[in-house]
């Protein structure tokens, strides 16, 4: 039997892999006021940004403990081998509700096979990690196997992200108030990526789209290994134009054309706002 392979919703990978992967996601929860809903189950990227553009505030929140016991013991009681890989612990409390959920699992069920990992990834980076992880579970590899892959990936995962709306960044405490108004008047944008610790940082800032995009161009030119031979994922929410002007500058200068375009997931899109572009790739390629 091969090891099966779950993550959660704030893992953006396109469809078709994940269903020739059959890796099975856990939905977080989106909070429109006094409704919850299941991350990409009753709430879509695309209600969601089209909300949000009309003024509608959203809340989230992680995976709870007894979602991850009811799921667990399901799969242990089942005998069916299994590694949950989830998203940051530096961005959301999920990873640590799991390791609860193993560790009294496996006190019930003693000889169930479970591995629970934090990626330090988001959105397409813990997309590009769970697909090769997954492929290889496929392909018959063992625990100790994934452990050292998943590692290995989770080592080498970049993530580039930008917003053009600098409100939501202001609304969830990484701007001051003054900084996003005025960005947003000048129309100036931040680049962020993801910290060893799993965390968002701003590396660079740039004015205007073209700029914008040749300084997240240069940005994976200078930390990705390999370019034309990777598969490039990207992510926006509700922005594909700007999506499909990346991939047009960028194919000229990485060499391919090997790029997935995805809705942003909900989870993530509520706090980085409708615009947002993120692209994710590795910085080693065995």
């Amino acid at each position: 039997m091969s090891i099966k392979i779950l993550t959660d919703s704030a893992c953006d990978m396109p469809a078709e892999e994940l269903e020739k992967y059959d890796v099975e996601l856990m939905p977080l929860y989106v909070i429109e006021g006094e409704k919850t809903y299941l991350d990409g189950i009753e709430i879509t990227p695309e209600v969601l940004y089209s909300k949000m553009r009309r003024g509608v505030h959203y809340k989230t929140s992680q995976i709870p403990y007894a979602d991850f016991v009811k799921r667990f013991t399901e799969l242990a009681e089942a005998s069916v081998p299994f590694m949950y890989l989830s998203f940051s612990s530096g961005l959301s409390g999920t990873y640590q509700a799991a390791m609860l959920a193993k560790r009294d699992v496996l006190e019930k069920y003693p000889d169930a096979n479970i591995e629970v990992l934090d990626t330090k990834a988001v959105t397409g980076g813990l997309g590009l990690i769970v697909r090769e992880v997954a492929e290889a579970a496929q392909n018959g590899a063992s625990m100790e196997e994934l452990v050292k892959l998943s590692c290995y990936y989770a080592a080498h995962i970049r993530h580039v992200f930008t917003v053009t709306d600098l409100e939501y960044l202001y609304r969830g405490g990484r701007l001051n108030k003054g900084t996003a108004i005025v960005g947003n008047m000048l129309k100036i944008s931040p680049l962020l990526d993801v910290d060893e610790n799993g965390e968002l940082r701003q590396v660079d800032k740039a004015r205007g789209e073209k700029k914008l995009l040749k300084k997240m161009v240069e940005y994976i030119e200078e930390k990705g290994d390999k370019l034309c031979e990777q598969t490039i994922y990207i992510t926006h929410a509700d922005n594909m134009p700007l999506a499909e002007s990346f991939v047009k500058i960028a194919s000229k200068h990485f060499k391919t054309d090997n790029f997935k375009i995805m809705p942003l997931a909900p989870i993530i899109g509520t706090h980085s706002g409708p615009g947002t572009l993120a692209v994710f790739f590795f910085d080693e390629v065995k």
